[in-house]
């Protein structure tokens, strides 16, 4: 059998489209599995008691404005540079929040805090060197018929290193369907359409994994509910 084997006859007799679950796009073939999240930048002495949670009104908008220019984000794309890197924790503290990998949803959109990708993609570059040990890795893409240019991307990738990984997942926005695994399936790496980045690991990794990634973990129950 091939080394996509595992995960193509999953998904082939896998009808279920309502995705909610890690169940519904990997066999329960690891031990722990853990949803990665992204880095999380805060913009210093923001005043979030002042600033309008709405928008509806004149006094509203020009307030939100005003403070948006003191701080140097109304129309500056350069301005991930006020940008302060926090912790989920930092966040669950600052805003009341229980600490959860959904504890963004749970605050009103804000422009003092985003997702850092640029540095959240650089940890993940490190985060997998560290655990690839210099393993053969394959990456199967199950969507990737939905890219826009024909026969530019392969469904099928066998020898990858993560530097060619990552071009591919920011040539796909982290929006497709893949997974990344090495030839002794100890761990796998899934990202999806619309749904949060999991590492699946086999338990002489967890240790390691968790001591040594740099992007925040949250342990996730194979049948669990997401959303």
């Amino acid at each position: 059998m091939g080394r996509f084997h595992w995960i193509k006859n999953y998904l082939n007799n896998n009808d279920n489209n309502n995705l909610n679950s890690i169940a519904d796009i990997i066999p329960n073939l690891f031990d722990e599995y853990l949803l990665i999240h992204w880095k999380i930048g805060v913009i210093e002495n923001f005043p979030f008691e002042e600033y309008p949670l709405k928008n509806e009104t004149i006094d509203q908008i020009n307030k939100r404005i005003k403070i948006e220019k003191d701080f140097g984000l109304f129309f500056n794309y350069d301005e991930d540079i006020y940008f302060k890197e926090v912790s989920l924790n930092y966040i669950s503290k600052k805003f009341k929040k229980e600490l959860d990998y959904k504890i963004l949803d749970n605050i009103i959109e804000i422009p003092a805090i985003k997702i850092l990708e640029k540095e959240s993609i650089e940890s993940l570059y490190l985060s997998l060197n560290k655990i690839t040990k210099n393993k053969s890795l394959n990456l199967f893409i199950e969507d990737s018929y939905r890219f826009p240019t024909p026969n530019s991307l392969k469904q099928e990738y066998i020898g990858i290193n993560i530097k060619e990984y990552i071009q591919i997942q920011e040539d796909l926005n982290f929006d497709y369907f893949t997974y990344l695994f090495p030839d002794d399936l100890n761990w796998c790496l899934i990202t999806s359409e619309d749904f949060p980045m999991f590492l699946c690991i086999n338990k002489d990794l967890i240790e390691e994994v968790k001591s040594s990634f740099e992007l925040e973990l949250f342990k996730i129950n194979y049948n669990r509910q997401l959303y």
